[in-house]
């Protein structure tokens, strides 16, 4: 009876291991965000050949060689500056309607309150700070050498 239930413990931590390591392999919080919000511009490969590239009026950038165009240091401040707002790229639209809507705008707290949404996080601000950090983070890691 002993070894049945070591054989159910052993069994039930490789699941749960095999479980984790899956959740963490397939979940790239950065690369999720660049995929549903920049992808359709600049591409699946972030190089601005995206579906809709050709739609636009200005291609989208090759957002691989920010650091490159950047005399070789990424330029966080300026990316976070672009995707909250504070820098207006004609492209993705004037700040009364973004192409992203209210999804990465810092002061977005009282829309999202104004609206009935299920699970809307106690810090708001702070949730979506972390979602463009880990956008960045992402676009960080795919820079050209």
């Amino acid at each position: 009876m002993k070894w049945v239930a070591w054989a159910i413990l052993i069994l039930t931590s490789i699941s749960l291991s095999t479980i984790a390591f899956a959740q963490q392999e397939a979940t790239d919080f950065g690369k999720r965000e660049f995929e549903n919000s920049c992808a359709d511009c600049h591409g699946m490969d972030a190089k601005g050949k995206g579906v809709l590239a050709a739609n636009l009026k200005v291609a989208p950038p090759d957002l691989t060689l920010l650091t490159k165009n950047n005399g070789g240091v990424f330029p966080v401040e300026c990316i976070f500056a672009v995707i909250d707002g504070r820098t207006q790229i004609e492209s993705h639209g004037s700040r009364d309607m973004p192409i992203w809507g209210t999804r990465y705008a810092v002061n977005a707290a009282e829309h999202f309150m104004s609206v009935p949404y299920v699970g809307v996080p106690p810090n708001l601000e702070a949730y979506i700070r972390t979602r463009i950090l880990n956008l960045i983070n992402y676009l960080r890691r795919i820079q050209q050498k």
